[in-house]
C-alpha cells in the first residue's frame, strides 16, 4: 500500500467515525430533549397545583396568619404581630 492510499483509508474512517458521532450525538440530544420536556411539564402541572394551594390560604388567612405566613411581619412600632 502506498501513503497516499492508507491517507485516504484514514481519511475515510475518520469521516465515517465523524458522521456516526453526529448521528449518535443527534438521537441522543433529541431523547433527552424529550425527557427533559416531559419533566418540565409534570413539573408545571405540580407548580400551578401548589400555587392554588397557597392562593387558598393567603385568601383565608387573617393579617396575623399572612404575617406568619410570610415569615413574620414587623410593625412600625418594633413589635412582632
Amino acid at each position: 500500500m502506498t501513503i497516499g492510499t492508507l491517507l485516504k483509508l484514514a481519511l475515510g474512517a475518520l469521516a465515517a467515525s465523524g458522521i456516526a458521532f453526529l448521528i449518535g450525538y443527534g438521537f441522543g440530544y433529541s431523547g433527552g430533549r424529550s425527557a427533559v420536556y416531559a419533566d418540565l411539564q409534570a413539573n408545571r402541572v405540580q407548580i400551578l397545583k401548589d400555587g392554588k394551594t397557597i392562593d387558598a390560604k393567603a385568601l383565608a388567612a387573617d393579617d396575623p396568619g399572612l404575617c406568619a405566613m410570610l415569615g413574620g411581619c414587623e410593625l412600625p412600632d418594633g413589635q412582632d404581630h
